[in-house]
């Protein structure tokens, strides 16, 4: 895994199979690396679904950004020699920096109480991670545009996506690590990828003291 250079008191790793958006970067150098991973993809996509994606990652980039996001980075995955029919597919791992009234363990639950009132249609629960406590949110939204990168879309669809919820030490904000697809049938894969980043996650204890 790779460390991932963050504007806050901790850190953390991501699988490097991830195509980091850099944010400090320009869109041409985040352009140009998206492209770089698409061409080493089996079957190479065509050039259609290649200009969906860097239409896709520039807008999701202008939207990270102004929702202050510290993270993001895009999975590809397709066929391989177990599933050679398996078709190209991508899911968006964020992590976000949010305000916080607490920063305690307070915060997790207030958090999930207010969580569950706004989307009732989620699963939300607290959870404790090696890092400490945190709120899980499970949800499956309609949208007009997908977060598949290889795909056009064709008009609306169903995404799903996982948030966890981990105060910072010493801060009153948290950070809001995610995955989301509209490959439902990889959810699992993606659920374990994050739990697989959460494990990872370390404070700077010097700053947070």
């Amino acid at each position: 895994m790779a460390d991932a250079t963050i504007d806050l008191p901790m850190s953390f790793q991501v699988p490097e199979a991830f195509t980091d958006i850099d944010f400090s970067a320009s869109a041409e150098v985040n352009t140009n690396r998206l492209i770089e991973r698409l061409n080493m993809v089996h079957p190479r996509p065509s050039a259609e679904q290649v200009a969906t994606a860097v239409i896709t990652q520039q807008t999701m980039y202008e939207l990270l950004s102004a929702a202050g996001a510290v993270y993001a980075g895009t999975l590809l995955y397709g066929p391989t020699e177990e599933d050679p029919d398996a078709t190209l597919a991508s899911a968006i791992l964020t992590v976000t920096a949010r305000p916080s009234e607490l920063s305690n363990d307070r915060t997790v639950h207030r958090l999930a109480r207010t969580m569950g009132a706004i989307y009732p249609d989620a699963e939300v629960g607290v959870v404790r991670l090696e890092a400490g406590p945190a709120v899980l949110l499970t949800e499956e939204r309609k949208v007009e545009n997908p977060v598949n990168l290889l795909s056009n879309g064709g008009g609306p669809t169903v995404v799903r996506q996982l948030h966890v919820f981990v105060p910072i030490p010493g801060r009153l904000a948290m950070a809001d690590f995610a995955i989301a697809t509209e490959n439902l049938p990889e959810w699992d894969a993606c659920v374990e990828i994050l739990a697989e980043v959460c494990r990872t996650i370390t404070f700077d204890t010097s700053v947070a003291a």
